[in-house]
């Protein structure tokens, strides 16, 4: 071995600008608008801290089958509003009639009398109308309630035949409505 061997030193390449493929650079862009997104709650808590989940339990709900929001209950009037399946025009119609004391919030939740296999009605309350395909689960659907103005329940689809069976939640029990067939409509008075 020749001594200049042992003290060659290794010839380092000039640096090359790093190629990315398209689908890696897709990839690393949709993770970082994910993290950017996910971190907006934690870095702003109370764009969602102020908001209480819909009525979950017996002890929540009042005997009626609407249970009403009180008027100086600002939270949950503000989560009644937004768990509302509708155009955000028209939740913000919906809070300046609750603010104006036009009109109150109130839930109402159902669930299926029989087996779940489908059924699907449709609820109308001051105007707005709601689909709600019915489960074993309870499901709390937030109506915006004028006095003196009924809520309907129509039937929209009978799953697997034998009615459309529907069951509303209250503090004491549910209250099994009768089957209904689809177009046919029931009035509740909150």
């Amino acid at each position: 071995m020749d001594s200049d061997d042992h003290q060659s030193v290794p010839e380092l390449a000039d640096a090359s600008p790093m190629r990315i493929s398209t689908s890696t650079g897709v990839v690393g862009l949709l993770m970082a608008l994910f993290l950017l997104s996910s971190g907006t709650f934690y870095l702003f808590p109370g764009a969602k801290a102020d908001l209480r989940p819909p009525p979950s339990t017996a002890e929540e709900l009042s005997s009626n089958v609407v249970t009403v929001i009180p008027l100086d209950d600002r939270i949950g009037i503000k989560s009644a509003i937004s768990a509302i399946d509708a155009p955000e025009a028209s939740r913000i119609e919906i809070e300046r009639a609750v603010l104006s004391l036009e009109r109150q919030m109130g839930w109402i939740v159902f669930t299926d009398s029989m087996d779940p296999d489908g059924d699907v009605v449709a609820v109308r309350a001051s105007g707005l109308t709601q689909q709600v395909t019915l489960t074993k689960a309870w499901t709390p659907v937030a109506v915006p309630i004028s006095a003196g103005s009924p809520i309907e329940v129509t039937g929209v689809k009978d799953g697997l035949g034998g009615g459309i069976t529907v069951a509303l939640a209250t503090r004491s029990g549910p209250v099994v409505l009768r089957a209904l067939q689809p177009g046919e409509k029931l009035e509740i008075m909150p």
